[in-house]
């Protein structure tokens, strides 16, 4: 009754421009990083807004699977996946100490990277549940191998802490030849069963992520933790001898825009900032309200190629604007027809993997500056 009365009341406007998440392509991506690992459990990734794709549809997708964790990394992310989902949570990042008090204990784990924040929850005399999040060559953050004779003499002090689990991060886990790994493995070993001698019994062992999902063949680590793979990306160099273990991954998003402008362009006219480009014959332009406050950034200008549904393709060409961009088009183009910017459909040209390639950015980067204003909808 309530989204009938909103949809009465609060009318949403059609949008010029629409993220669409892929439903079945999220499911398929799971089973196949379960199939990769039948041994181990799976803790998808949520963090920042789902890696672009938008939390709360993520959430809503996920929360029917038979997952232990949903991993999160701030108390804002954890607010929304408390609210949309039924599986615990564990918060991957720090928070602010009085923000502790607003969890649900019985739903969350902590990642305790520090003695502070562990003295800090030990004061609170509550029943809680924490990971202990091992420096094992990072060097960012995290308990390293010298303090950690320590931490466990603080936490012996607070019995109502239970440690569930012990983590860490790889520093190279995608690259093709990675020195350090080995030893990373080695050390996360050794101050895990330093946790074990000193009485403690943790359930869950994972230093993996997406890339290392692929090449880890020890059964010593019972969980992993996917973010990347997860929405359909290949993190590995297509010289990795993994690569191809992840032919089956689909990309989760597409996104469409419409055309606002059709412009009728003559010999020794330009289009956009700069005068970078004058035309030499008749052309036909078309512009699109999507430009890189939206996400598309200046410097695949003139390397891209865009959609309009049907696998015809037309070039974007002059500067990528703060609002806008145009293509060269031909004349069966109308106004307000779709342009598909990036598909899903790995066979297509204009897909994620070749944007990323020609802006200079990586996947991840690319993906999380996906701008949150745009409407996401989820389809199957």
């Amino acid at each position: 009754m309530i989204s009938f009365l909103r949809k009465i009341f609060l009318p949403q406007p059609e949008p010029m421009n629409v993220i669409y998440i892929h439903k079945k392509n999220i499911i398929n991506n799971l089973e196949v990083l379960q199939a990769l690992q039948p041994k181990a459990e799976i803790f998808p990734v949520l963090k920042s807004n789902a890696y672009g794709h938008w939390l709360k549809q993520i959430t809503k997708i996920i929360k029917k699977l038979d997952v232990p964790y949903l991993v999160v990394d701030s108390f804002p992310e954890y607010m929304i996946v408390k609210k949309y989902a039924k599986q615990e949570i564990l918060l991957l990042g720090e928070t602010l100490a009085e923000n502790y008090y607003n969890f649900n204990f019985k739903r969350t784990t902590f990642c305790i990277s520090n003695i502070q924040v562990l003295e800090y929850m030990g004061k609170m005399n509550r029943e809680s549940k924490i990971h202990i999040f091992l420096n094992t060559g990072m060097n960012r953050e995290w308990i390293d191998e010298e303090n950690l004779s320590k931490f466990i003499e603080i936490l012996k002090q607070y019995p109502k802490i239970e440690v569930t689990g012990v983590m860490s991060h790889f520093h190279s886990a995608d690259k093709t030849y990675s020195n350090g790994i080995e030893d990373q493995i080695e050390k996360f070993k050794k101050m895990y069963y330093q946790i074990v001698s000193a009485g403690y019994s943790p359930q869950w062992r994972h230093i993996g992520n997406s890339a290392w999902m692929m090449k880890m063949k020890d059964d010593f680590f019972n969980s992993f933790r996917p973010g990347l793979a997860m929405y359909g990306y290949n993190p590995l160099d297509q010289a990795d001898e993994n690569f191809n273990k992840w032919k089956k991954l689909k990309p989760a998003l597409s996104i469409e825009s419409r055309i606002i402008s059709l412009h009728d362009l003559w010999y020794g006219q330009w289009v956009s900032y700069g005068q970078e480009y004058k035309s030499y014959e008749k052309e036909k332009v078309a512009t699109i309200p999507f430009g890189y406050a939206e996400w598309l950034p200046r410097s695949v200008s003139w390397k891209v190629m865009f959609s309009n549904g049907w696998r015809k393709y037309f070039k974007q060409v002059w500067t990528i604007c703060m609002n806008m961009c145009s293509l060269l088009i031909d004349w069966s183009v109308n106004l307000y027809d779709e342009i598909e910017i990036v598909s899903e459909n790995l066979s297509s040209k204009n897909t994620l993997k070749n944007l990323v390639e020609q802006s200079g950015m990586i996947t991840y980067e690319f993906l999380v500056k996906l701008d949150k204003g745009i409407r996401r909808e989820v389809i199957n």
